[in-house]
């Protein structure tokens, strides 16, 4: 009896002493104050806790702990230094990282009151900055990058052609952003680059993967059409399949290709954009045709099957005689303006 009571009075301790440890690992401030600007701005109060619970959407608390392990999280500033002189681009300053971390999420913050969004301004400033930092992505507005019209691809390591890329096009005309094809790009990638040691040489696929999303760059002997000496002409809606008629060609692009994603393929049945295909509502004229007879008073789709107006229309669902468009039409061809 005295033996089991001993060896339950060590397991409650060990219980007790595991659960500790246990809530010692989870504890976490559910406030702090972050005050390295209070020359400038006051205090921002973070919510932690609420952020520490939205972490698992991303790596848990290495989502902005990114050098965390095993439940141990050091403070920021035990990293990352407050003076510029002691930051660099690969470790910023304790604002740098800050910031970064923020804008991981946060990226719609007004661009007019870029630090109130975040930071309330005192009364009396005393801004103690002499110079900018460097290492700290909002201290101050990035360059304009302005975009070439080409853009050649050369690999060292490969026999082919250098492929010319219609770079100016792609960004005005098809809304493509940086991100869309740069991906994972850091700022080190073009401020205080080292090369890196030559390591093993990238597959075709990941050289191909940014143009993949829109070309097919897998079909056998297609090298040629991108790897070649003389650059495209730029696009011209031909290219699509879809010659333009008389009545879209003078359309702005977005027009037809809404939304602020990079332009994709439409399905050319006049349908996916027009819907008055009615009797009384749509004017046959502008397609060249003037309707006569019975032809007027019919249903669109008595001709157009399905409501498939980018085919020829059929005749044979009224007619018993060989008749066929464009050999035979329903009624009188009238010159479009």
């Amino acid at each position: 009896m005295k033996f089991f009571l001993a060896t339950l009075f060590l397991l409650l301790n060990l219980s007790f002493c595991f659960s500790q440890s246990d809530l010692k690992q989870i504890k976490i401030p559910d406030n702090i104050q972050i005050g390295m600007l209070e020359n400038i701005f006051n205090p921002v109060f973070f919510d932690h806790k609420l952020h520490s619970e939205m972490a698992i959407m991303g790596d848990g608390c290495n989502t902005c702990h990114h050098h965390g392990s095993e439940g141990v999280y050091e403070p920021c500033a035990d990293c990352h230094a407050k003076d510029a002189e002691n930051a660099s681009l690969s470790m910023p300053t304790i604002n740098g990282a800050y910031h970064r971390n923020c804008l991981n999420c946060h990226q719609s913050w007004n661009s007019k009151k870029l630090c109130e969004t975040c930071h309330t301004q005192k009364k009396r400033r005393f801004n103690l900055r002499k110079t900018l930092d460097a290492t700290d992505l909002l201290s101050h507005p990035h360059k304009e990058i302005l975009v070439p019209d080409l853009f050649h691809f050369v690999s060292p390591e490969s026999q082919q052609k250098p492929v010319v890329f219609q770079h100016k096009e792609h960004v005005e005309l098809y809304r493509f952003k940086c991100e869309h094809c740069h991906i994972q790009s850091k700022c080190s990638t073009c401020h205080g680059y080292t090369a890196a040691p030559v390591e093993k040489i990238k597959t075709l696929s990941i050289h191909h993967n940014p143009c993949s999303n829109c070309h097919d760059t897998k079909t056998e002997n297609s090298c040629n059409q991108c790897h070649n000496d003389t650059p495209s002409k730029g696009f011209t809606h031909t290219l699509t399949g879809w010659e333009l008629s008389q009545f879209h060609k003078d359309l702005s692009c977005d027009k037809c290709h809404t939304g602020s994603e990079p332009i994709k393929s439409l399905d050319n049945t006049c349908t996916q954009c027009h819907t008055n295909f009615e009797v009384g509502e749509f004017d046959h004229q502008v397609t060249g045709i003037q309707l006569s007879g019975d032809h007027g008073e019919i249903d669109c789709y008595e001709c157009h099957s399905d409501n498939r107006y980018d085919v020829a229309p059929s005749c044979v669902e009224c007619h018993d005689e060989d008749l066929s468009f464009p050999t035979d039409i329903p009624g009188i061809r009238i010159k479009l303006k």
